[in-house]
């Protein structure tokens, strides 16, 4: 683990680099063909998973939701 010392002894970009280590973003990755193309499949997987939660939804409440009968309302 990293100490005030070795954070001080450092140079300011190579602190900063090392902060975002895990979340940084490569431009020229996106930029690039497969990049567009990850990038692509990320919005259509997003877009099934919400037609297949409202779907899945839709049929619970149509098919599994107890409904009020006739002999019920009386």
């Amino acid at each position: 683990m990293l100490s005030a010392w070795d954070r001080r002894d450092r140079p300011p970009e190579e602190v900063a680099a090392a902060g975002l280590q895990g979340f940084a973003m490569d431009k020229t990755f996106l930029s690039s063909v497969k990049g567009i193309l990850l990038e692509t499949e990320l919005v259509f997987g997003i877009i099934l998973v919400s037609v297949f939660a409202y779907d899945a939804f839709k049929i619970y409440q149509t098919e599994m939701a107890p409904r009020a009968t006739q002999g019920d309302q009386q």
